[in-house]
């Protein structure tokens, strides 16, 4: 009896120790390893509909021919627009094209949403057709989806598609929802094996990265306050540090060569991660079967996201091609940005 009650006794002090170090690593600030992203002399803003504003740059375009405004969407979710594809894509102005890019809602130099529930899949694709119709009030658009954004454009185009005049999907992540084979996932790497001419070099993988910013305390509550109460029990602030710093490490990830990774700009937006990627994505492989809008694929030799997960976009849309780049990263134009240029000028004046 002694002995069950030492045992009661000390599990109880453990488990007291625990929580105490979980409420003070909880209540320390997070470090600002990484300074926030602060508006450029080019920003401007548009005011949405739901009462907040969106940040984003344009590239006017130097033709007088009028041509569909490209419109750049970044990746995360809960990413931004990093300066070096605004000056990449400012020498695609130069080909005639009104170009676009956009910091997504909760994300960027845009605005951080009061509710958790403020941002949302749904909310994206919602914004995005704003932006076309409202903003720029363009009949049709060409869409830049960059990893996580080919999701927002796939789904855009199978909602509006005259709207869409071109679609290029760099460095895609999996469409969403995966895949399923009766009531199983399936393995796209089986489904789309990567032919043996594609080299592909595995890049720095973050894993671990990601999976200790996962079990830090604030993370852990911030989730259950927004998943349960759909409040955010943890700043914006705070958690913004956190994915910033966590991005300063995951860039090597990025690219062939450690030595071409970019400094980290501060732009994360932690919550429109979460928020986003714990959305429901509704089943559209049929109806993009049905989508004669041209593709274009990039995937970099040394990207972290598997051949099948680009390869499934060009299997699906019946007009869309793959073009592999040597020697680049996730981030193509980081490494590559002559070749980049070149696949996308080469797409977008076909046919014209």
């Amino acid at each position: 009896m002694k002995v069950l009650k030492k045992i009661i006794k000390w599990t109880a002090v453990f488990i007291c120790v625990l929580l105490f170090i979980f409420i003070i690593l909880l209540i320390i600030p997070e470090k600002e390893t990484v300074s926030a992203i602060q508006p450029r002399e080019n920003t401007r803003y548009w005011s949405m509909s739901e009462d907040f504003r969106i940040a984003y740059t344009y590239l006017p375009g130097t033709d007088s021919i009028k041509k569909a405004p490209v419109i750049f969407v970044h990746g995360g979710p809960g990413g931004y627009v990093h300066s070096s594809i605004i000056n990449t894509l400012n020498h695609l102005s130069k080909s005639g094209f009104d170009i676009y890019l956009y910091d997504q809602r909760g994300s960027g130099l845009s605005d951080r949403m009061k509710k958790y529930s403020d941002v949302g899949f749904e909310k994206h694709i919602a914004d995005l057709h704003e932006i076309i119709t409202e903003h720029i009030q363009s009949e049709k658009a060409i869409l830049i989806g960059q990893s996580f954004g080919a999701n927002i454009i796939t789904h855009y185009s199978t909602r509006f598609p005259e709207r869409v005049e071109k679609l290029i999907m760099c460095s895609p992540g999996s469409l969403r929802p995966h895949r399923k084979i009766g009531n199983q996932y399936a393995d796209l790497d089986s489904l789309y094996p990567a032919p043996d001419s594609l080299q592909f070099i595995e890049p720095y993988n973050f894993t671990k990265d990601v999976n200790r910013m996962a079990a830090k305390p604030k993370a852990i509550v911030s989730t259950l306050g927004a998943l349960l109460f759909d409040k955010k029990l943890i700043s914006d602030r705070q958690m913004d540090r956190m994915l910033n710093t966590l991005a300063s490490r995951f860039t090597r990830g990025m690219v062939c060569d450690p030595n071409n990774v970019l400094p980290e700009e501060g732009g994360g937006g932690l919550y429109a991660f979460l928020a986003t990627n714990n959305d429901d994505f509704p089943e559209i492989r049929k109806t993009i079967q049905n989508l004669d809008i041209p593709v274009l694929v990039l995937q970099g030799q040394c990207e972290y996201h598997p051949y099948g997960s680009a390869y499934e976009y060009v299997d699906l849309f019946p007009n869309a091609r793959y073009v592999f780049i040597e020697a680049a990263g996730h981030e193509i134009w980081w490494e590559q940005e002559e070749k980049y240029l070149e696949e996308l000028e080469e797409f977008l004046n076909e046919g014209r």
